[in-house]
């Protein structure tokens, strides 16, 4: 062989060898950006679960407030404060006596 074959042989293997090398970085980096892709659609996912479920625990609070507040409302009723007043036993009077910070009555008796 010939000086000139033998350098052309090396400089084909040499390049298969780039070719190869090439071809295993592609592989690589396809590898590396499907792991990624997984795994932020993954986590895509699980965040969408989790505002689900704060959504719907959202909605339940609300309901919950809405019908405190209108149990609050019907307590605070003058049809249901006279109901209330009338099972302690007590009546209307008109002869209502204030005390004062000045006027020590209750503390004479």
């Amino acid at each position: 062989m010939s000086p000139y074959t033998k350098s052309k042989k090396f400089n084909k293997s040499n390049h298969n060898r780039g070719l190869i090398l090439l071809n295993t970085v592609f592989v690589l980096i396809i590898f590396c950006l499907v792991f990624f892709h997984l795994i932020q659609v993954n986590d895509l996912i699980s965040s969408s679960y989790q505002i689900r479920n704060n959504t719907k625990h959202f909605n339940e609070l609300k309901e919950k407030n809405q019908s405190l507040g209108m149990e609050i409302a019907q307590l605070q009723s003058p049809i249901n404060l006279d109901e209330i007043v009338q099972s302690f036993g007590m009546v209307k009077t008109d002869n209502i006596i204030y005390l004062d910070k000045e006027k020590i009555v209750a503390i004479n008796r």
